[in-house]
């Protein structure tokens, strides 16, 4: 179990796969010694985490505490008073479930990134996976998906299940916390198999990816970012929130691998 400690109040988190702490010290900050909790999709690790680190640096004093985990899981601890000043989702629906809760500063809502869903093959794996029905090869008995709750998990079953595929992968899936533990699964060789998003099997240490989920066939991925109501930093997360969106934002977005903004962002209000 992890505690993230802020004056007058701790939060443990409930599993190190539902939430990893990471601290990056430095950095100005609108008021001496701010702290800015930002709890992001695992998907996002390495984008978020190199532009907290920039933001720390822009002024003395300013620190971030990272939170990653499953985004449906961090917004149900946000629900029972999770300390997070921005909260960055792999879906939609997290955001929207913690908008009509009263958690969300719906001004500060942001589509930011999309991503794409990849099926993994592990390393110790001889038969081809080129096509859909490849997943239901003998060879292939454990098949790695996030839970059903979770962005990637739900993502994968929607597509598992415009093929046709939902049922039978049901009984060979392997079903994990979040993206990196799916990712994770199939890396060790835990599954033989797992679908995954692409930027998640860019960092990818044994595993390969056997083929890309055609165009045509991905689900509506959405990344949506938005300040929380009653944070301790509101103005800092305004800061980066702008940050996230600017030229810097979205560069190291995409060399992270990630997609600009689907065209369909009907759910979610236009950036200010």
């Amino acid at each position: 179990m992890q505690c993230v400690t802020k004056p007058g109040r701790t939060l443990c988190a409930l599993a190190m796969s539902v939430a990893v702490l990471v601290c990056v010290s430095g950095g100005t900050a609108r008021g001496a010694d701010a702290v800015l909790d930002i709890w992001a999709a695992a998907s996002l690790r390495e984008p978020i985490t190199q532009l907290a680190r920039r933001f720390e640096a822009q002024a003395p004093g300013r620190k971030v505490n990272l939170v990653f985990g499953a985004s449906s899981a961090l917004a149900r601890q946000i629900q029972a008073g999770a300390p997070a000043d921005v909260f960055l989702s792999a879906d939609d629906v997290s955001m929207d479930h913690l908008q009509a809760s009263g958690f969300v500063r719906s001004e500060t809502r942001r589509v930011f990134a999309s991503n794409q869903l990849v099926v993994l093959a592990a390393r110790e794996l001889t038969v081809p996976l080129a096509v859909p029905n490849d997943l239901l090869r003998p060879e292939v008995r454990r098949i790695a998906l996030a839970g059903p709750e979770v962005p990637a998990g739900r993502y994968a079953r929607e597509w598992l299940a415009s093929r046709g595929l939902a049922e039978a992968v049901k009984a060979r899936s392997v079903v994990l916390d979040d993206a990196r533990a799916t990712l994770a699964s199939v890396d060790s060789g835990n599954a033989e198999a797992g679908i995954v998003y692409l930027t998640d099997a860019r960092v990818a240490k044994t595993a390969r990816i056997a083929f890309v989920v055609p165009e045509a066939e991905q689900p509506y991925i959405v990344y949506v970012g938005a300040v929380m109501v009653g944070g301790d930093q509101p103005e800092l997360a305004d800061d980066f929130l702008r940050v996230l969106v600017s030229q810097e934002g979205l560069a190291a977005l995409h060399a992270a691998g990630f997609l600009p903004p689907p065209a369909k962002t009907a759910s979610s209000p236009s950036a200010p």
